[in-house]
């Protein structure tokens, strides 16, 4: 597919946009760790930057959007380690987990509909809504496994006990399963009875959606 100047001038200003957010997120940051309590940990500051650099190369394909609120996220995130917000407001890291399934279902969707276009098969939206809800869920896990391993190597008392992990990972799962939910709402024109059936059947033809049809034709 041949790339336009319109194109290019387009990806030019996505990723200026890109930058943005990055360089306004890490600004913020750095005004949190100027802020910060006393009793703030060094390594919580300096690993939330590097986190938005790390973000900023992972994400660089990702929407505008999408990326713009996984930045928002990762601030949150490090308002409640550096401003120990976590320590007082008990219901902070519940919020912030229940947030995160949300994002990360947008991250899953984005990802699957990326492979369908990649393998150049036929798009299956029920496919692709499982696929997030799980990319979701099972992000939620390995993070808590991430936090386990480091308080077990490096003794920072990230975690605090069996029920703030599984706490955690619930409010991580009940923002997964209110993402499904819409995304189904979203599509329920799709899921008809008939459209279940064939598909479990294994006779589901593919309909285009408007914006691949509108794709075809300026192809």
């Amino acid at each position: 597919m041949k790339v336009t100047l319109s194109d290019w001038k387009g990806t030019k200003i996505e990723t200026l946009r890109r930058l943005g957010i990055s360089l306004g997120a890490s600004l913020v940051i750095l005004i949190f760790s100027l802020c910060a309590p006393p009793n703030a940990e060094l390594f919580d500051m300096i690993g939330m930057e590097l986190a938005i650099v790390a973000l900023g190369i992972l994400l660089c394909r990702f929407p505008v959007g999408t990326y713009l609120m996984v930045n928002l996220f990762t601030l949150s995130a490090a308002a409640g380690s550096i401003l120990k917000l976590y320590d007082k407001f008990p219901g902070y890291d519940r919020v912030v987990h229940f947030i995160s399934g949300l994002i990360l279902g947008y991250i899953g969707v984005y990802i699957g509909e990326w492979l369908f276009k990649r393998l150049s098969v036929p798009r299956e939206p029920f496919i692709i809504i499982l696929f997030a809800g799980l990319f979701s869920c099972t992000c939620a896990g390995a993070w808590e496994i991430i936090e386990f391993l480091t308080d077990c190597v490096m003794h920072m008392g990230v975690q605090h006990g069996n029920s703030d992990t599984m706490g955690d990972i619930v409010a991580g799962y009940l923002g997964c399963i209110l993402f499904q939910m819409h995304k189904l709402h979203e599509n329920r024109a799709y899921f008809s009875k008939e459209r279940i059936r064939s598909f479990f059947k294994g006779e589901m033809e593919y309909t285009a959606s408007s914006e691949d049809e509108a794709e075809a034709v300026t192809k």
